[in-house]
């Protein structure tokens, strides 16, 4: 069964770095040196696990950002990327955070349109993969 947690980064350290070590490092083959910054250390993670493994993650900052949301290749199109991204909401509407906001990759773009986010800007180059900003507006 899926669970879906959120923790700080000194104790979703370990499963964050394993999902993003293998989505981003391994099968994108982004360099090691972007995929780490001094921001997961203030940031909220969220870690998605089936039976204790860890299977996805992303991470939100306290003025909404979103980033480094990652979902194992074989756990893809199942619904967990959506059950994390409804935990984030979730969150931020409890945070009174008005505005959530991404880096994109294209090939997720569609992903992120069905949670209701829009392209806000051009496209851009980041670790070498095509991006686009989005946003979402959140009400309560």
């Amino acid at each position: 069964m899926l669970k879906i947690l959120l923790a700080e980064w000194a104790r979703a350290k370990v499963t964050a770095k394993h999902v993003r070590h293998a989505v981003f490092i391994v099968e994108q083959n982004i360099a090691e040196a972007d995929e780490w910054d001094d921001y997961d250390e203030n940031a909220l993670h969220i870690v998605a696990s089936i039976d204790g493994n860890p299977i996805g993650t992303a991470r939100l900052t306290s003025e909404g950002t979103i980033g480094h949301m990652a979902v194992l290749k074989n756990f893809r199109n199942q619904g967990t990327g959506s059950g994390m991204m409804e935990q984030i909401i979730k969150t931020a509407k409890q945070s009174q955070i008005k505005e959530l906001s991404l880096h994109a990759q294209r090939s997720a773009e569609g992903f992120y349109v069905k949670h209701d986010f829009v392209i806000d800007g051009d496209e851009f180059t980041q670790a070498g993969v095509p991006h686009i900003t989005m946003k979402r507006v959140l009400r309560w």
